[in-house]
């Protein structure tokens, strides 16, 4: 047994319900497994289990034994705080919470027939279900494809902008600040970006645009970065600012802790702390986004507006305290890319949606045609069947049509699969 095998096991749910128990006895119910995670963090998260029919939502920690919890020293991180089910192979030791209270405990071991462990063996992914044929299928299907799959992404897009726009009564500037803000987390610290643009709204920045080291203390201190220790200065000088900053503002205390944050497995570069002064520089140089966003047509001269160094501190740290080797701040072409894909487009299809107007669909549709190719596994997957990857419209589309039809077997709602089997 080890930890793949167990992630299979919890993930895929082979193990006996009937009569489901804790170690600590209270009758245990699985309602949702949670979603895997592959970052800093518990195991699995947004787990929905019952204990005694007291709904929990939380992560879920998964160790062959369960002493392991020490052993990777999660008793230490507050992170861990909030894993509402260990799930273990063997039972060996009790495990509590930093306040002494037992962890709700699963033991598998007695739980899981040999034939489920056998069915628990992780699969290659990198595979499509027609691989062996997909080069012999007439390259206009695969075109079309492309170009369905492509509109559908962007439609999705398009659909989460809307929803943050009514939520935020059909504002499009704070809407734009807060999906920028969301795109700047760049997947792994997506989610605490979001709630922190929603901490700190729009008319704040710009209220306080001409002091650039207000705009970064309130920032870093909501977002739980200014916590003790305090590891040099420039730190204590934005801790400072941010007390005052409470006080003006009658915050309470930090909206984010520190945990929120990922960190592990990313290059420096990638920080959120870096991250997040390069976003305050963006929004404080340019007061109205979206007037630009919807009258430039360029790309190029959007991209110029985001090549923003943050203050020279950034520039030369990457963490409070911790100096990089490399420059630092400046962000790269792909890295922009990223934003367009995420933020940018979404935000001119969802207004060109609402507004009813053509010029702005077709501005974003022809900035998707310019941007390179993003490189990554799934689009290493189609290139390496013999599919010309030409620009970002078609890698996204890439995504799409993996995620959605060949990870979901979806083979006849596809025009490659049904040219196959029909």
């Amino acid at each position: 047994m080890n930890e793949q095998i167990l992630s299979q096991i919890w993930s895929k749910q082979l193990f006996n319900h009937k009569n489901l128990r804790s170690l600590q006895g209270e009758y245990l119910q699985i309602i949702h497994p949670g979603f895997l995670n592959k970052h800093a963090g518990a195991d699995f998260q947004e787990a929905h289990i019952l204990l005694n029919d007291f709904a929990w939502i939380g992560c879920i920690e998964l160790h062959v034994l369960a002493s392991d919890w020490l052993l990777h020293a999660h008793h230490h991180d507050a992170s861990f705080e909030n894993v509402i089910l260990h799930v273990v192979w063997k039972a060996d030791l009790p495990i509590y919470y930093q306040d002494g209270r037992e962890i709700p405990t699963l033991e598998l071991c007695h739980l899981v027939p040999e034939t489920k462990i056998v069915e628990s063996l992780p699969q290659s992914t990198n595979s499509i279900p027609c691989q062996s044929l997909f080069s012999d299928t007439p390259h206009v299907l695969k075109t079309q494809m492309l170009s369905l799959c492509a509109e559908q992404r962007m439609q999705i897009k398009l659909e989460s902008i809307l929803e943050l726009w009514n939520k935020n009564q059909q504002d499009w500037e704070e809407t734009f600040y807060q999906s920028l803000g969301k795109s700047f987390g760049f997947g792994l610290n997506a989610e605490p970006m979001l709630r922190l643009t929603q901490a700190i709204p729009l008319k704040l920045i710009l209220r306080n645009r001409d002091r650039p080291l207000g705009i970064e203390a309130a920032m870093m201190g909501l977002a739980g970065m200014l916590e003790e220790p305090i590891k040099d200065e420039y730190q204590w000088g934005l801790r400072r600012e941010f007390i005052h900053l409470k006080k003006k503002y009658q915050w309470e205390n930090a909206y984010l802790h520190i945990s929120d944050w990922k960190f592990l497995r990313l290059r420096p570069a990638n920080f959120p702390t870096i991250r997040m002064a390069q976003f305050a520089e963006v929004v404080r140089n340019n007061c109205s986004l979206l007037s630009i966003l919807l009258e430039i047509q360029d790309l190029k001269v959007i991209q110029n507006l985001f090549e923003i160094s943050p203050s020279s501190y950034w520039q030369k740290h990457y963490h409070f305290g911790k100096t990089s080797n490399k420059p630092l701040g400046q962000m790269g072409k792909s890295t922009f890319y990223s934003l367009c894909i995420n933020t940018l487009i979404p935000i001119l299809l969802a207004y060109a949606h609402i507004k009813k107007e053509l010029k702005y669909t077709e501005k974003a549709y022809r900035w998707l045609f310019e941007m390179d190719a993003e490189n990554n596994v799934v689009s290493r997957i189609y290139a390496e069947l013999g599919l010309k990857i030409h620009n970002a419209h078609d890698s996204q589309a890439c995504l799409h049509w993996y995620k959605h039809y060949c990870q979901a077997k979806k083979c006849l709602s596809c025009q490659v699969g049904q040219h196959i089997l029909l």
